[in-house]
């Protein structure tokens, strides 16, 4: 098993396990399930006392549930063990209607939680946003925005906690992937009773086929609404490690690319009164209006970063629905990002026809949708962000693999909007621009959660002990939030352009710096390009600095990181500190 295989990343993280779903098990009744339509914006009819139950327990919630005081008023001790609640087969979805609405009203007795005097004001009020004129509520991010996730007991700042993030009282149907579920902590986020859901997530857990286990677990749970899908998982591709979410309402389409698995701990919430958040991650959102004429557009008319997304979701096999959910839309103000995408491609060619295989099926297409590092070349290349002269590059994840300079280089090259081939010089001190966000063991072991909240953050001594690991580029990871780790993936880029002009753009998304993420490739010997080997099932957002960020500064000048103010909120503190012979954060079985 290659050392930064995602299956290997799930493993470590269940070692940690001390918890199984909080879901009571259900009946196996064999209830046929409802089925998901994005067509429609009716509500399916429930039972009348169900409904009354949840009014009132969301009556209770909307009483009681309100957000964490400052850390400040954090106590001095820290949790002994903490750690991501991870579903696994057995016991995934096991929970009926009644069993799911008791144990939502429990959990709700027992938070009775103060309120926050850090929750900005301007918040509150755009969340209740009057009607205009047409009867339309206005869009919250119709321009699109990146957020920090909301830590429990830090000062809010430009961040956003889940709830805020779903509006589940505007969202009909929802499409989430992600690579981590806690079940139980989501239903209360999104009742299963109120919004269509489908989920998708990886179909192999360490090497086995587990989708036939979860399949048949989901039937038993008689959780309504609800709906499974395993995207194709052939050839080499070992982690459905995307992560998104579709939540379409009657007016809007948000559309959400986060960092953060679906987890309690991902979205800086914990399990008690007294506790700090230990785990910090960073969300790209949008709002797009629906089309209410009934018009369906055509992909082919689409942004490039509507194609690229029902390209995307296409190759996933989400199904027609979802696709005509999203056609429904107005893409029009998503055309200054770039989504970016991995999925496994074989025999991959810059030009002419490639053979794509996903699934247990192959076929021939036109590379009009590069993947991996090829697409994010891509991506800048269309975004007009490329043709540089210089670039500096700051990337923090939470995983890393087996890295060499050849992969930073190339990295280095998708970045400037460069495609890796036959004839590309060998790229030279690529240490000098590359820094890699990581935490040293001090950091975590002086973090709230401690090494016990450190179990999705993964590097092996064997990777980092090669010749060939680029350790000059290691610096630690310290939150401007002190005391969290970060589940993050962010690739922040900042340079000139060949006309002396400054650019700078954020990627954010699910990709670590891995060949598993972004794809290993090579020139063999023959002279020839070898194939595009990508493990993982990615994707992510590509976010510009507006240009008038960027007209204060000189022409031939490098921006400073303070040019992602407006942009980002950059979680980690700059300069970092090199390592100098400190160690970084080794997961401990």
């Amino acid at each position: 098993m290659d050392s930064d295989d995602e299956d290997l990343k799930l493993a470590m993280a269940m070692s940690l396990q001390a918890n199984l779903p909080r879901a009571a098990r259900g009946s196996a009744s064999g209830d046929k399930h409802e089925s998901i339509d994005l067509t429609s914006d009716t509500e399916d009819e429930d039972d009348d006392d169900l409904r009354r139950a949840i009014a009132l327990s969301m009556q209770e919630s909307a009483n009681n549930d309100v957000q964490q005081s400052s850390a400040s008023s954090a106590p001095p001790t820290r949790v002994t063990k903490t750690v991501a609640v991870v579903d696994k087969p057995p016991g995934f979805m096991g929970m009926d209607r009644k069993a799911m609405e008791l144990e939502r009203l429990a959990r709700l007795g027992k938070r009775k939680r103060e309120a926050s005097p850090e929750a900005p004001s301007k918040q509150i009020a755009r969340a209740h946003a009057a009607k205009n004129d047409s009867g339309e509520t206005p869009l919250q991010y119709p321009s699109g925005a990146i957020k920090r996730t909301f830590a429990s007991k830090y000062p809010r700042t430009d961040d956003i906690t889940i709830e805020e993030l779903l509006e589940a009282d505007k969202v009909n149907t929802a499409v989430i992937s992600s690579f981590q579920y806690d079940s139980g902590w989501l239903y209360e986020k999104l009742d299963p009773t109120k919004v269509k859901q489908i989920w998708l997530m990886t179909g192999k857990h360490r090497g086995e086929d587990v989708q036939a286990k979860r399949i048949q677990e989901w039937r038993e749970s008689r959780v309504p609404n609800m709906k499974l899908h395993f995207p194709p998982m052939g050839g080499m591709i070992a982690s459905m490690h995307s992560k998104f979410m579709l939540l379409f309402g009657k007016d809007k389409l948000r559309i959400a690319i986060p960092t953060a698995n679906m987890t309690q701990t991902d979205w800086g919430e914990v399990a008690n009164d007294w506790q700090p958040g230990i785990m910090e991650n960073s969300v790209f959102l949008i709002d797009l209006p629906r089309r209410h004429d009934g018009t369906v557009t055509e992909a082919k008319d689409l942004t490039p970063f509507g194609r690229e997304l029902v390209y995307f979701l296409e190759q996933q096999e989400v199904g027609p629905q979802v696709i005509t959910g999203l056609l429904k839309c107005d893409f029009s103000k998503t055309s200054h990002f770039a989504f970016v995408h991995s999925m496994y491609v074989l025999n991959y060619a810059h030009r002419g026809p490639v053979l794509i295989q996903n699934g247990g099926g192959s076929h021939k297409t036109e590379s009009t949708h590069p993947t991996g590092l090829p697409g994010l070349a891509h991506a800048i290349r269309e975004l007009n962000l490329d043709e540089v002269e210089h670039i500096e590059l700051d990337y923090a994840a939470s995983s890393l693999g087996s890295i060499n300079d050849a992969f930073l280089s190339r990295i280095r090259l998708a970045a400037c909007g460069k495609s890796f081939g036959t004839n590309t010089a060998p790229e030279s001190n690529v240490r000098d621009c590359f820094r890699i966000y990581f935490p040293t063991n001090e950091t975590v072991e002086k973090s709230m959660g401690g090494p016990d909240g450190a179990g999705i953050i993964t590097l092996t001594r064997q990777a980092y002990n090669a010749l060939s690991f680029p350790r000059e580029c290691m610096r630690d990871y310290d939150s401007m939030r002190r005391g969290m780790l970060s589940h993050n993936k962010l690739l922040f880029a900042r340079g000139r352009r060949k006309n002396g002009k400054p650019f700078a753009w954020v990627y954010v998304g699910s990709a670590n710096i891995s060949e598993s993420a972004w794809g290993g490739q090579k020139v063999l010997k023959s002279g020839q390009m070898g194939s595009l080997n990508i493990r993982n099932w990615e994707c992510g957002v590509v976010m510009p600095v507006p240009e008038a960020k960027l007209q204060g500064l000189k022409q031939d000048d490098v921006p400073p990181m303070s040019v992602f103010d407006g942009t980002i909120e950059v979680p980690f503190r700059v300069p970092a500190d090199e390592y100098k012979g400190k160690q970084p954060w080794f997961f401990r079985s």
